[in-house]
């Protein structure tokens, strides 16, 4: 009697352990509005809003999905002709992320240079911008087609996660570094995060 007083004590009293939460998931289409579903999520639950302006021409995206921890950045990129700007909310309880963080505005010249490319040239410089504190040297291989960019990341973006490119057949290589025009070597390192809105913007937590 007293084994079962004491296993009953037990349950009543040690807080359950859950490995899931139930999350929104929901995408924007070219119109800016989804379907909203619910999904349990192993870790957390997110919400993304990218801005991007490429050749001019803006664009806002944003998602709800599940999330980890590593995915959880927020920053800026500056590769000259293409600007972004990354905002990501992250949470741990059941339908958390019902909310779409607002699209983070471009900001000013923040006094530091980094090479950028224009088609194969890669000897112009950009002014990075904000929190834009590193420069970085990327080359991206989507199916077919390389891409090589150079410009300025909030260091935030050099360490996120890359799950998201490579579930979407995008691989290569990113290399961020500190200084005034210290990107003009080519690297492999770290996350291919920031080359999420300027190749498929569509695609976000995936």
């Amino acid at each position: 009697m007293k084994l079962q007083l004491t296993l009953a004590l037990i349950c009543v009293l040690l807080p359950k352990v859950r490995t899931y939460a139930v999350c929104y998931l929901c995408t924007t289409d070219a119109s800016g509005t989804c379907k909203e579903m619910q999904t349990a999520c192993s870790d957390q639950c997110g919400s993304q809003t990218i801005l991007m302006r490429v050749d001019g021409v803006q664009v806002v995206s944003s998602a709800k999905a599940c999330a980890v921890a590593s995915q959880c950045a927020n920053g800026s990129l500056n590769l000259g002709d293409v600007k972004m700007t990354v905002h990501t909310q992250c949470c741990t309880t059941d339908r958390c992320n019902s909310q779409i963080p607002a699209a983070l505005p471009f900001g000013s010249p923040n006094g530091k240079t980094c090479y950028t490319c224009v088609n194969d040239d890669c000897r112009g410089t950009v002014s990075c911008e904000g929190d834009q504190d590193r420069c970085v040297s990327t080359t991206v291989t989507a199916g077919n087609t390389q891409v090589t960019g150079k410009g300025c990341v909030s260091r935030s973006l050099c360490t996120a996660d890359s799950s998201s490119m490579k579930a979407a057949g995008v691989t290569g290589s990113v290399s961020c570094c500190e200084g005034d025009l210290c990107n003009t070597a080519e690297g492999v390192k770290l996350s291919l995060l920031i080359m999420v809105a300027p190749l498929i913007s569509s695609t976000l937590f995936h």
